[in-house]
């Protein structure tokens, strides 16, 4: 099989897997790994969680680790999914390793009835990269939920938590607690669990949960952000962790939303000292300063890429919007899932500019442009239109913004991805 093959056949699962529970990744990983040596530390959250395993990555390699790194969705190609040291996966290596996993998987379905999912395969095929590499530790962000996402096979050495928000609803819960209690579903006995600052009914369910299991837990609190001041490129933060005051730390990712991501980050690096891991104070200040997100908030000259994908998202970069581009001429480049827009969502986007381009991103869940573009219309004072491709919205936007105007590239991540390639940003 060449790499192509491999990525086509793991995509072939998507919607035909048979999950029950965590039976088959850790089908999987006994049949792959038995004898597991790399160390984990495992996120989950519904905002943020992507942002904080870059940090953490970021973090770690600056220190002398080789690293490993597992995130979902990909932008623009497959391989971005799983890193050794910060690249992505290489031809090579994925057809090696993929070609492994499809074979044990072909072989555990006709045994023994454990038809894996997509996911569950791509987390097969991490998990197998990072050992297979030696990696000194790798950072793995769950799926979806927590509790049963196949993340969840790891025994990790530190957990953490990010903001919690309404977001997959139909699987996790319509309520907050109920949505945290799924997350909080990582929670091992005797590993120590780091939180991202949190409303008191979703920080209950942390400590009840940590109590229950017998898990040390660390709730950050936002009193622990002594300072902060950001411009739309970043941000400088004081904050005290623990024992150790982190004075005028930069922030790569921008936005306010991140201050608190930094924060659940620095918990993390403060449990790995503890481990016993040599994290120096300028390899985690260069580690924050040097982060790179793609999608989240990420300027390419006058557009900026957000991947706003949910109502906490969209309201972070709302926030953002009106901070940092207050008095700016201002278009919406928009695209969006169908089974993702929420009401709220609708009009925190018709806000961010009075004019608006649509395009339908390319996936079977996405919003047909003209549907988006007429709700749009009955919100507010956005001027919406509905563009034929992607490139068409693009020039569409370009002219109504002018020269000294801002583009706002914001929508699913599909949408973000398809935009980045279109402007010819590599993804390796």
């Amino acid at each position: 099989m060449n790499a192509q093959e491999v990525i086509d056949a793991i995509h072939g699962a998507y919607g035909l897997g048979n999950k029950v529970g965590l039976r088959n990744i850790n089908a999987l990983m006994d049949a792959l790994c038995p004898d597991r040596k790399v160390p984990v530390i495992h996120v989950a959250g519904t905002n943020g969680k992507g942002s904080v395993c870059a940090m953490l990555e970021s973090i770690l390699r600056r220190a002398g680790y080789r690293t490993g790194l597992y995130t979902s969705p990909f932008l623009q190609a497959y391989p971005e999914r799983v890193r050794l040291d910060g690249a992505p996966l290489s031809d090579g290596m994925l057809t090696r390793y993929g070609a492994a996993v499809l074979e044990v998987s072909q072989h555990l379905e006709a045994a023994a009835g454990c038809r894996a999912t997509c996911f569950e395969l791509g987390t097969a095929l991490a998990a197998s990269v990072f050992e297979g590499e030696g990696v000194d530790v790798a950072v793995m962000e769950v799926g979806l939920g927590g509790r049963l996402d196949p993340t969840n096979f790891v025994w990790p050495r530190v957990c953490a938590i990010t903001a919690i928000g309404l977001d997959h609803m139909k699987v996790l819960g319509d309520t907050l607690p109920a949505i945290a209690a799924e997350k909080a579903g990582i929670i091992k006995p005797g590993v120590p669990v780091v939180c991202h600052p949190a409303s008191a009914e979703v920080a209950e369910v942390f400590a009840r949960t940590a109590d229950r299991v017998g898990a040390p837990l660390r709730q950050m609190r936002r009193d622990m952000l002594l300072s902060a001041e950001g411009d739309a490129y970043g941000s400088i933060i004081t904050c005290q962790v623990g024992e150790t005051i982190w004075r005028d730390m930069r922030l790569g990712l921008p936005g306010r939303h991140q201050w608190t991501n930094a924060l659940t980050a620095l918990g993390v690096v403060e449990e790995l000292r503890r481990q016993g891991y040599v994290l120096s104070d300028e390899a985690v200040r260069q580690g924050m300063a040097r982060v790179v997100w793609p999608a989240r908030l990420e300027w390419q000259g006058n557009i900026l890429i957000d991947g706003a994908h949910n109502p906490q998202g969209v309201a972070a970069l709302s926030d953002f919007v009106r901070e940092h581009l207050a008095g700016r001429r201002r278009v919406l480049l928009t695209g969006v899932l169908e089974d993702k827009l929420q009401p709220d969502m609708l009009s925190a986007l018709a806000s961010l500019a009075e004019d608006a381009v649509t395009v339908t991103p390319d996936s079977p869940r996405a919003m047909a442009a003209g549907r988006l573009a007429e709700l749009l219309n009955h919100h507010g004072d956005c001027r919406a239109q509905a563009a034929p491709s992607l490139r068409a919205g693009v020039e569409q936007a370009r002219v109504l913004a002018g020269e000294d105007g801002v583009i706002i590239a914001a929508g699913s991540l599909y949408f973000a991805g398809s935009l980045r390639t279109l402007l010819g940003l590599p993804w390796r």
